[in-house]
Formats: C-alpha cells, structure tokens, sequence
C-alpha cells in the first residue's frame, strides 16, 4: 500500500504538467498588468510551444507597447499555426500598419478576405493601404463592398473624401467632406480640404476662406498656415502670405519654411531677406540643395556673382540632375562673364535635365533677364527648340 502511494505521488506532476499551459494561460489574462501577462505568456509558451492564443494575445500586448517587430513575429507565428484563420492575418496587417508597410498590410488583408470576403473591417483597412500605396481607385472599390457603413461613421467618410480628393474626384470629395461639416462645423481636417480642392480649381479666394475658418478653429494648424499662405501667393497678397509664412516659422522653424518665405521676398524684391531666409533653410537641412540654388539667384540679383557662383556649385554637387541650378549657372556665366561657351554647356545640361519653363528664358521679369542679348540669337533659340521649345 505504500508503495502505491508513493507512485501516486509521482504521477500528480505529470498530470499537472499536461495543465500547466493552460494555466499559465488563464493567469496570464487575469494579471493585473501587462508586464507578468507577458511574463505568464512566455510560459505558456514555453509549455505548450504550439498554443496559438498565447502567441496572439502575446503579440496585443507588443502592439500597444509599441514593439511592433515582438509582434509581428508573434503574429506570423499564430499564422503558420492557423493559416485558414482570416483574422491572424488581419492583427498582423494592423502590425504592418503601426509600422507603416502598408505593401504588406495590403497584403494580409488581401489574405483575410480571400478566407472571409463579407467582413467590412478587411475591405477599410484595406483600402486605408491602398490610398497610403496610391491606389486610389482600388481603394475606393473597397469602400463600396464595406455593408454597414454606419459602424464606420465619419471615420469612412473622411476616408473616401481623400481617396476622392487623391484620384481627382472633387466633386466626390467635396461631397463627403461637406457631410462632415454638416455633422460639425468644426472639422479642420474637412475645412482644409475643401480649401485644397478650391486651390486646385484655382479658386483661391474661396481657399482662403476655408483655410481660414479651420485656423480660426485651431490657430496652430500649420498645414492650414502653409497652404492659405500658398493660396495668398497665388493671388498677389504677399503681405498676407508672409504673415502666414512667420506665423508658420514660429511654431515649426523648419527648411521647407523658410525656403517658402524666401520665394515670397522675391516676388517683392527684397533680395536680402529673401537671401536671409535661404540661409536659413540652409542652416535647418546642409544637404538640400534647393535653398542654395535660391539663394545663388538672389546674390545674382544683388550682383554678389562670387557667392552666387559658390552656391550654384553646392546645389550641382548635393543635386547635379536637378534643372534650374543648371540653368542659373549658365545665367551666371553670362551674366557675370559673358562666358558664352560655358554658358551655352549649362544651359544644355540644364534643358537635357527636363527644364520644361522655356518662356521664362526670355521674359525680363523672369530668367531672361540672365541671358539678356543673347536669347535673341538664332543659337539660343536653336537650343531650346532642340528641346521642344516653340520658339519667340
């Protein structure tokens, strides 16, 4: 009799490591925080290395942390176990997204509907993919599958206006941002796209009227200070456009700012500040080479030729396929030192690197200004109709 007690007693830890798995597992879900459910996961893991749950609720946890690479190994791992479950590959795709690959989400969503094709949440996310690839249409046909629309809300909306806007559809577009506005006049992300399609359809006061109500919504909102200050351009109200360009500045002191705000002194004439501002631009990003071509045109206007020179050349080297640094090299050349044969090598490079605004190289107010005497010429004229000029 003792004998079989003892060998009882033996037997009670195999039985309960057939459980421990499990175990772990039912643990894991009533932790009180997410660091011992990982820890209790692992376990379970490590027990049972085919328990698919383990690795899918193991990987939610990674996903809200932010380690999105713990994750999607997890996720991939519930998929090789579970491959005719749709929904393993739809958790990953929303991984992919985190991650912003959004060519593999497409992917796993492509996957999930292919196993379930009347779930909606596969056809959104799907189509939130393709407008991030550029697949607009596609997107769109997406949408049209999802059946109960309400459950999405504005979130659909909202997303069928961009892919609408994306593929040119303004009127589709303008429709579905205006429900929104309907809905809640205060929507900035509504008013500054109806905004964007009235720049587009050069509408550009109507633009400004939207951009300003979503900045009188949300006074910090730099894509509505950077496209009405746009729009402002567009109509010649540069004192406005600057004021949007410094308000922009203010809050973000990037390139891109500046650069913009030095393009705004030039159509005013005030070569220093635009010339200022380009250094600026320089300051905030050394290796983009669009501030020194900008701001090489400026000292040619100032008549500073040496440092225009210099800046030409910085802005080749960064940039060498990039047209108009090209072209004002060749304006410098012979503006500066009636360099014709330099000048000419240039100009060539220049309209060979897809320099398509031919008119301006004889309009005074533009860049025929550079080649005064010279764009005259039959030469000159030869050159640019070799490059589908019309001719003056």
């Amino acid at each position: 009799m003792k004998k079989l007690i003892f060998f009882m007693f033996l037997l009670l830890p195999l039985c309960a490591v057939a459980q421990t798995a499990r175990q772990y597992y039912n643990r894991a879900l009533a932790a009180a925080d997410n660091t011992e459910r990982l820890k209790l996961f692992a376990k379970a893991i490590e027990k049972n290395p085919k328990f698919t749950s383990a690795y899918h609720r193991r990987a939610d946890i990674y996903r809200a942390r932010g380690e999105i690479k713990k994750a999607l190994a997890d996720y991939t791992k519930t998929i090789m176990l579970a491959p005719k479950d749709p929904f393993k590959y739809y958790a990953r795709g929303l991984a992919y997204m985190d991650q912003k690959a959004y060519r593999a989400a497409e992917d796993d969503f492509s996957a999930a509907v292919k196993l379930k094709s009347n779930n909606d949440n596969f056809y959104y996310y799907r189509a939130l993919c393709r407008i991030e690839l550029g697949n607009y249409r596609e997107a769109l046909r997406d949408f049209a599958k999802i059946k109960n629309r309400r459950a999405k809300g504005d979130e659909l909306i909202f997303a069928e206006g961009r892919a609408n806007f994306s593929a040119y559809n303004y009127s589709a577009a303008r429709r579905s941002f205006e429900r929104l506005l309907n809905k809640n006049p205060d929507n900035t992300n509504a008013l500054i796209y109806i905004g964007r399609i009235n720049s587009n359809n050069e509408m550009y006061d109507e633009a400004v009227s939207y951009f300003s109500k979503a900045l009188n919504r949300d006074a910090a909102n730099q894509q509505a200070l950077r496209l009405r200050a746009a729009a402002y351009k567009e109509t010649a109200q540069y004192a406005a456009a600057l004021d949007d360009y410094s308000a922009l500045i203010a809050l973000n002191p990037d390139a891109s700012a500046y650069n913009r705000r030095g393009l705004i002194y030039e159509e005013t004439e005030d070569w220093p500040a635009a010339a200022q501002d380009y250094t600026a631009a320089i300051a905030a990003n050394p290796k983009w080479a669009i501030p020194y071509n900008n701001r090489g045109y400026a000292y040619m206007k100032m008549k500073n030729y040496k440092k225009a020179r210099a800046d030409f050349e910085t802005a080749l080297k960064l940039a060498p396929d990039l047209p108009t640094p090209h072209i004002n090299m060749a304006g410098y050349y012979w503006t500066a030192r009636k360099d014709k044969k330099n000048m000419y090598k240039n100009l060539d490079l220049g309209l060979k690197y897809n320099f398509k605004d031919f008119d301006s190289l004889y309009e005074e107010n533009k860049k025929g200004w550079l080649f005064k005497n010279i764009n005259n010429t039959a030469e000159f004229r030869s050159l640019t109709a070799g490059y589908g000029a019309q001719g003056k």
